[in-house]
């Protein structure tokens, strides 16, 4: 089982210089490995829709020059057989080639030696930070060059510029690295940097080990998130058969965040609405600052730090939410919702007039507004923290279809109403808020999901229904 705690740095100014330094050059080596793979990728591209007589812009020779068809191992590799011999020794051979592609990581770990020869600056990195850095590379690349199953690959990887690098990692940390400097204050030890202090409000839990350690610059200060884990712990999902009195369907909204059924709503907490006044105001103010001078860099930290907190405000709230919603359930039914869909831009709405093509408004100004509030809501954000949560406590959730459940009622009768409507009447006689009802519906879809071997939509729910009502019938 793996977690993720997150802790406050409390660097001296020297330390926050070299962690600084450090961090550039991580950047730079991220953006010429990035360049690298460019290189040799482009030099190698030949049009599909013509046979040219020179199927290369350049030589081979001149793209793979500087790299070495083979490789020794230096020392003993640390991955061992059962028998506790070494997988990889001292002076074997290895190939650089397979299936006749270069191995781009291996080639690009082993060339970091000459970077630290050519440049003496990174002699003062840590190396296997140093490292660490070809991973997103080797990761990023191959997803944009070769396709998925389905045939699509992702976008081009950009060179990363000094404001978008965010952080530096080291991937063999250990308990062993937190410790107490002379002063009795709890520090964490961070190759060629030094024991930096930090805030460790709480302690790792009995049985976790820290595996690795990411160094964020954050407009506050300094972060540093440890991956910590416990092999003994499974990682498991929890199959929890849901019965009504242990589930719970959870309809989300804009106008209330979540909605407990027969409970107090959660309404929107609204954080960068509340703060876009203020936001606003202070960016007017830097408008009409000179760039670059000392009260431009004091209204950019005032920003920044307002940014900061509408992100930890929207990430605090939904895990307060989700360890709520699991006090009163364990199994939690939640729509699953397509965001993508949801904020997509109003359709173009056009005309011909005296010949020629006019576009008509498409309320599309209207929309902006309405995704903006949406965002703001970070549903999605609260969909994945719900499952982390769930996950950690030992709890269950279901994701069902939302087409239809604010269309119909809890007994499944079917009356349309506008977006407007905030009150739904059934037939049946009962009516209530229509949240309150599209959560009660989701619940029943889930439930049905579960005991009657149905799929979590409305449509198929309602197929279930109508061969239950047939077979009462037959047995009538």
């Amino acid at each position: 089982m793996q977690l993720t705690y997150k802790y406050t740095l409390r660097p001296t100014k020297h330390q926050a210089v070299m962690i600084t330094t450090h961090l550039e050059l991580c950047r730079r080596q991220y953006n010429y490995r990035l360049g690298e793979r460019f290189k040799r990728w482009e030099s190698t591209r030949t049009p599909l829709n013509a046979c040219p007589l020179t199927p290369y812009r350049v030589s081979v020779e001149e793209i793979y020059k500087n790299i070495p068809l083979t490789r020794v191992q230096t020392r003993e590799g640390r991955k061992k057989y059962g028998s506790r011999n070494p997988l990889r020794k001292k002076d074997d051979v290895f190939s650089n080639i397979d299936g006749g592609y270069v191995q781009g990581l291996t080639v690009q770990l082993a060339d970091l030696k000459n970077t630290k020869r050519l440049f003496p600056d990174y002699k003062l990195l840590d190396s296997q930070v140093g490292q660490d850095v070809v991973n997103p590379v080797e990761t990023s690349f191959p997803n944009f060059t070769i396709p998925d199953k389905n045939g699509n690959r992702r976008g081009k990887p950009k060179f990363k510029g000094f404001h978008y690098y965010k952080s530096l990692t080291y991937p063999k940390l250990d308990n062993l690295n937190i410790i107490k400097d002379e002063p009795n204050r709890i520090c964490i030890d961070l190759g060629k940097v030094g024991q930096v202090p930090m805030v460790f409000h709480r302690p790792i839990p009995t049985g976790f080990k820290v595996k690795a350690g990411t160094v964020i610059p954050e407009a506050d200060g300094w972060d540093i998130s440890l991956t910590i884990e416990y092999q003994r712990v499974p990682v498991t999902v929890a199959e929890i058969q849901p019965i009504a009195e242990n589930s719970m369907g959870i309809d989300l909204g804009i106008a209330n965040y979540v909605y407990f059924p027969n409970e107090k709503k959660a309404e929107n907490p609204i954080f960068l609405r509340a703060s876009a006044e203020k936001l606003a105001r202070l960016q007017a103010k830097l408008a009409s600052r000179v760039k670059g001078s000392k009260p431009s860099k004091i209204l950019k930290s005032k920003i920044s730090k307002l940014h900061q907190f509408v992100a930890r405000a929207s990430q605090d709230f939904p895990f307060k939410t989700a360890h709520k919603l699991f006090d009163k359930c364990d199994v939690s039914v939640v729509e699953d919702l397509s965001l993508k869909n949801w904020t997509r831009r109003g359709p173009v709405k056009t005309d011909i007039e005296d010949g020629n093509l006019v576009y008509l408004p498409n309320g599309q100004a209207a929309k902006s507004g309405l995704n903006k509030s949406i965002l703001d809501a970070a549903q999605g954000q609260f969909t994945t923290v719900i499952k982390y949560v769930a996950g950690k406590l030992g709890k269950s959730v279901l994701f069902v279809d939302p087409t239809g459940t604010s269309q119909r009622g809890n007994c499944l009768y079917k009356g349309p109403k506008e977006l407007s409507d905030r009150w739904y009447s059934c037939q049946c006689g009962e009516s209530w808020d229509r949240h309150e009802n599209s959560a009660k519906l989701i619940k029943k879809i889930g439930l049905n999901y579960e005991s009657g071997g149905a799929s979590t939509s409305l449509k198929k729910a309602l197929a279930w229904r109508e061969k239950e009502a047939c077979v009462l019938t037959v047995l009538r």
